[in-house]
């Protein structure tokens, strides 16, 4: 009897120490798992990046040019591949309205002014013979698109020398962000491998031929160094400004964290040096993090405190134009008006969808309206009579068919950044051009095919929407019928 007890006893203790040793191989599994899934997580910004926004469109573009217009790949070609118009998007209905799924381009059959440019120029008119050219900002440019100014982040700034080449032998307004000047050097460069803010100017401006503008945003961190004082007085930059090549951008805010100022991560030893400029929620010296989280302010405004800047500006910098940068706020007609009276040269929206190296994800959820409604508020400026100041649309706006419909609802132009920087990644000053050349060629296209050979000519009679709600804020035609 002791002797079964014992064994008993015996072998409770194996499947005791077998249920041990499984708990711990489930824990260290579960350990794993978790784990993976917390890496899984730290790439997610990459992988929504890559797949929700129009990636491979751009990278396309910046690798074919304007073979790219045509939707075949490197392995399909004509002849081999079979097409359709999609309907659906892999992930689901977007939560806003867009450009892309609310509203159509409608050609008409009859075509007046096809018939005029042929008789201007004794033949058809091809889409090759559509102008682009005008003024945007107080600039004269080839085409109504604009390099968004893109700040000191590691990855705009590696690439923005190849952006500022291509932008200019392009003939398009180019723009430099805030903190460049601050964090990577005016003239010498603070960072290794990093462009100093002057070599983004001059890879610029000496590459310009008859057309283009560059922007230079200052915030409140680079009004402390007084960065447009120094670009004014700058001896290098003198021909450029007195050619009415230069402009400044007040930043009063951005799409994808309106209300909120510039946040970056930088070097430990590079928060070091800034810490008596920019707010940190750490003291650089204190902690052993080798990257630390760089907050700007977002500045403070009233609508005398605005009107009080421009006309400083106008005074201080009278050769220089002057644009401004906004969020999607609610009284952006305010600015609209002010900017429209006090004289300066173009008011940028940037609706939610914007692009931005950083910004809380809270803030990317639950800020402000998404770009259309932006169009929604140009076209009410216009509607009110201000016809000759330049306004611009942002936000997630990347291919020819966004300019034409930007440009049709009343807007000067459209301001973009992130195709710019992904055609650069792809293929370096050589993607920029041939992305340029592919956004030109749909643009052309567009816009002959509803028979006007200017951009300048669209109206809204060129516009329908898809969306009932959309048609009755934009005051457009409803395809479906009747409002």
């Amino acid at each position: 009897m002791p002797n079964l007890i014992f064994k008993i006893c015996h072998f409770f203790n194996h499947v005791y120490k077998a249920l041990l040793l499984t708990a711990s191989v489930l824990i260290d599994l579960v350990r794993v798992f978790i784990r993976l899934r917390a890496y899984w997580a730290a790439i997610r910004g990459l992988r929504d990046f890559i797949s929700d926004y129009p990636f491979d469109e751009i990278a396309l573009k910046a690798l074919k040019g304007r073979d790219a217009v045509y939707p075949f790949g490197e392995v399909t070609s004509y002849g081999s591949a079979v097409l359709g118009s999609g309907i659906y998007e892999g992930r689901g209905y977007p939560r806003f309205r867009t450009l892309d799924d609310s509203l159509i381009l409608l050609p008409p059959a009859f075509t007046p002014r096809r018939l005029e440019k042929m008789v201007e120029l004794l033949r058809e008119p091809t889409f090759m013979d559509v102008n682009l050219e005008g003024e945007l900002g107080g600039f004269k440019v080839s085409m109504p698109i604009v390099v968004g100014s893109m700040g000191s982040t590691s990855i705009a700034n590696r690439f923005s020398l190849d952006i500022a080449r291509a932008a200019a032998k392009a003939g398009i307004v180019f723009g430099i962000g805030e903190n460049v000047a601050t964090v990577r050097g005016y003239s010498r460069r603070y960072t290794r491998g990093h462009p100093s803010f002057k070599e983004r100017v001059m890879a610029y401006l000496t590459n310009v031929n008859k057309y283009g503008g560059v922007i230079i945003q200052q915030n409140v961190e680079d009004a402390y160094d007084e960065l447009w004082n120094k670009v004014y007085s700058d001896r290098d930059l003198e021909p450029y400004i007195e050619e009415g090549l230069v402009g400044f951008e007040i930043k009063m805010g951005q799409g994808a964290k309106p209300g909120l100022g510039g946040v970056i991560k930088i070097p430990k030893e590079e928060a070091i040096r800034l810490k008596a400029k920019y707010h940190f929620e750490v003291d650089p010296e204190k902690v052993k993090d080798k990257f630390i989280t760089r907050y700007s302010v977002p500045g403070t405004y009233t609508e005398d405190i605005l009107r009080g800047m421009i006309r400083f500006m106008r005074t201080a910098y009278p050769r220089a134009r002057i644009w401004i940068k906004l969020g999607p706020y609610r009284d952006v007609d305010r600015v609209i008006s002010i900017a429209h009276e006090e004289g300066a040269h173009a008011v940028v929206i940037d609706g939610k969808e914007g692009g931005t190296g950083m910004a809380p994800s809270v803030a990317l959820k639950h800020l402000g309206y998404p770009t259309i409604v932006g169009l929604k508020k140009i076209r009410d400026a216009r509607k009110l009579g201000i016809k000759d100041l330049s306004l611009l649309i942002a936000g997630r706006l990347y291919n020819g068919s966004h300019v034409v419909k930007a440009v049709a609802l009343g807007a000067s132009g459209v301001y973009m950044a992130r195709p710019f920087l992904i055609a650069a990644m792809v293929k370096g000053e050589k993607g920029v051009a041939n992305y340029i050349e592919a956004v030109k060629e749909e643009t052309q296209m567009l816009v002959s095919a509803l028979g006007k050979y200017d951009i300048n000519e669209l109206s809204d009679e060129d516009m329908a929407a898809l969306d009932k709600d959309v048609a009755k804020m934009l005051g457009i035609q409803y395809v479906y019928g009747d409002i």
